[in-house]
């Protein structure tokens, strides 16, 4: 077993994992293979390492020699590997080395249960205000993602009002090469905010998510030019902040505007509310929600539980992350309802998950 070295990350290799066709490695096995802290690149190649040798048998004998990231002895946080688009197009195509080549619809259950798919982080930071005591600014467009699985929007951004600055979109794997029209598979978002620190109500709700009237929201957008065509495309951070209204009416400047499946804010969104504010506390708190394409809330406990930690139970019951398509962009709204009740948000990320 042979030990490499990195600044950040000690890697072993794992031992040679050998089988003759046509056995298959059960699933559970390769699932749990692939969500580990896998991988070691090839620095010269920017991809896993794989060697193939083939036995003196009837049957080919496949080696996998695949390593492990593990904690570093340098720092007491673990290596984090997320893999980008050609990573697990590479993964795709050994499962082609096998005799019996592995059906489409299984390389897909292997690679959903592992958790292996591409992802595209956006994180904003400035102080916005939703007030509800004008109701011209009750609601308020805080950041909008870059769009679905489109080349050049993987990886980790970071946006910022005061820096204007634009990517390039276009740049990457073919889209022929996905075959999936939903390919979301999971949604992160991480959202720092607080409410105006007071309230009338009973103190008795105060501290709690109950009768507390402002929250964070999130929507779909499609833009209305066809990205999906791999063309090279300019994304200014103009597209990051600026809501539909607003790029509508600046369009000889705009470069994109967008479909919006919502023209209307809803009054009280109920039980589709992405996560509220705690009830009159002024202090800044970070809350994370997880959305999924398994997601699913069948039961009145459930449901209860939600509204306890300040979701709605309809923001968990996945058919926002099912419905999403290519080139669909996430919208994240700030919004307040009632006189006196005001959304102050600090902070928001979002990470985007999908499948190739």
């Amino acid at each position: 077993m042979s030990t490499y070295h990195h600044p950040e990350v000690d890697f072993v290799t794992l031992p040679t994992l050998s089988f003759k066709m046509p056995f298959c490695p059960p699933l559970s096995f390769l699932t749990s293979f692939l969500s580990s802290p896998i991988v070691r690149r090839n620095n010269a190649a920017n991809r896993r390492v794989v060697n193939n040798s083939f036995g003196d048998g009837s049957a080919p004998e496949v080696h996998c020699c695949l390593e492990v990231g593990r904690m570093s002895t340098l720092s007491s946080e673990p290596y984090r590997y997320e893999p980008t688009v050609q990573d697990i197009l590479n993964v795709r195509s050994y499962f082609l080395l096998l005799r019996t080549p592995l059906p489409t619809q299984l390389v897909d259950t292997i690679l959903d249960e592992a958790g292996y798919w591409a992802h595209s982080t956006v994180t904003v930071e400035y102080p916005a205000c939703a007030n509800a005591s004008n109701w011209d600014s009750a609601d308020h467009m805080y950041m909008r993602t870059l769009p679905l699985a489109i080349p050049g929007t993987e990886g980790d951004f970071v946006f910022s009002p005061q820096e204007p600055k634009q990517i390039r979109l276009g740049t990457g794997p073919d889209l022929s090469l996905y075959h999936r029209l939903h390919p979301c598979r999971r949604i992160v978002y991480d959202l720092w905010s607080h409410d105006q620190g007071w309230s009338s109500s009973p103190s008795k709700w105060h501290r709690t998510y109950w009768r507390s009237y402002s929250w964070w929201d999130a929507s779909v957008e499609t833009p209305q030019l066809d990205i999906t065509s791999n063309s090279y495309i300019s994304w200014p951070s103009l597209l990051v902040f600026a809501d539909a209204k607003e790029l509508e009416a600046t369009m000889d400047v705009s470069p994109m505007q967008f479909h919006q499946r919502e023209q209307v804010r809803p009054h009280i969104p109920a039980g589709r509310v992405l996560q509220r504010n705690l009830h009159a506390v002024y202090e800044t708190r970070h809350h994370t929600v997880e959305q999924s394409h398994v997601d699913g809330v069948t039961s009145v406990e459930a449901q209860r539980a939600l509204e306890n930690r300040g979701r709605g139970w309809l923001s968990a019951d996945g058919n926002f992350v099912r419905n999403l398509k290519v080139g669909d962009c996430i919208v994240l709204w700030i919004s307040a309802r009632f006189p006196g009740w005001a959304m102050h948000a600090e902070k928001a990320k979002i990470s985007v998950y999908w499948a190739v």
